[in-house]
Parts: C-alpha cells; sequence; structure tokens
C-alpha cells in the first residue's frame, strides 16, 4: 500500500527543513573568526618593564603606536620608553608585528642604550580574544646586540601592554 501523497510531501519537508538547519549549522562553525577592527592604535606598558643584561633593572612607562589590520597584522610607527635608569631610545621605525590566535610578535624591535643597539623579533602571548583592548605580555624575550660598543651581547625583556583602539 503506498503512503498518501500529503504525507510523502510533510515528510520530504521535514528532510529538507532538517538538511537547511544542518548546513546553516556547518556554515556557522566554518565561518572564519572575527577580525580585528582596522585602524590606529595604542598600547600602553602596563606596570614596569624589566630589562635584564645581568642585572635587572626597570622602565616605569612606555608606549607604541600605529596601525592594525584587520588580519591582525600590525605596524609600529611610533614608540616611547621613559622612566629607565639609562636612556632608552627606540630605533629604525617602522617595525611590524602580528597578532593571532592568542600569539603576538613584533619583528624589527630596535632600541639603542648607552652606545649599543639591541634588536631583534619579540614573541608574546595575548588575552581578550581577536578585539581591542588586549593585553599582550612579552616575557623574558632575548634581545641581541646588535651594533655599537656594546659591553652586554645580550638582555631579556618582560613586558605587558594593553593595546587598544
Amino acid at each position: 500500500m503506498r503512503a498518501p501523497l500529503s504525507r510523502i510531501k510533510k515528510i520530504a519537508a521535514m528532510v529538507s527543513t532538517s538538511a537547511a538547519a544542518t548546513a546553516i549549522a556547518v556554515a556557522a562553525t566554518a565561518a572564519p573568526a572575527l577580525a580585528w577592527t582596522a585602524g590606529p592604535y595604542t598600547a600602553t606598558l602596563s606596570g614596569n618593564m624589566t630589562i635584564d643584561a645581568g642585572t635587572a633593572v626597570t622602565c616605569s612607562g612606555s608606549t607604541l603606536s600605529g596601525d592594525l589590520a584587520a588580519d591582525g597584522s600590525l605596524t609600529v610607527t611610533s614608540a616611547g620608553i621613559s622612566g629607565c635608569p639609562v636612556g632608552v631610545e627606540p630605533q629604525d621605525l617602522p617595525w611590524s608585528g602580528s597578532l593571532g590566535g592568542g600569539n603576538a610578535s613584533i619583528s624589527g624591535f630596535s632600541v639603542e642604550a648607552l652606545g649599543c643597539t639591541y634588536g631583534g623579533t619579540i614573541n608574546g602571548t595575548y588575552s581578550g580574544g581577536d578585539t581591542l583592548p588586549a593585553t599582550v605580555t612579552f616575557s623574558n624575550q632575548k634581545v641581541s646586540a646588535t651594533g655599537g660598543f656594546c659591553l652586554v651581547q645580550s638582555v631579556t625583556l618582560t613586558a605587558t601592554y594593553v593595546f587598544s583602539q
């Protein structure tokens, strides 16, 4: 015996609705993560920056600023470091970097102190999701001497910044 046509239509409608709901659920989970809001940012030091060259010294202020792209790539076009026992001057701006997947990096980082230039890439982590504000922590990052008269060939840097727009 054949099922009445109206029952077949109802079953077909339920299957179609179920398939559509599954497709929407798959599309929602396959959608890319929210992008960063592109535009200018400012990153302000939270707490102190510690620079260890065998003896640790602290700097009480630092600000970075530049532009953040929707994909998390960033440029640092302005940098300042203050409140240190000696002058520390950022060099060779702009620096480049990225924020993504909980990881942060700044490449081309370069500072001069006591006639020696230190530089390289510093890597850290961030919290707060892929939106600003985000707290970025660089812990025990080795920065090597790259030029000048250097008594110490590398230092370690620890600093936490709050990035905001």
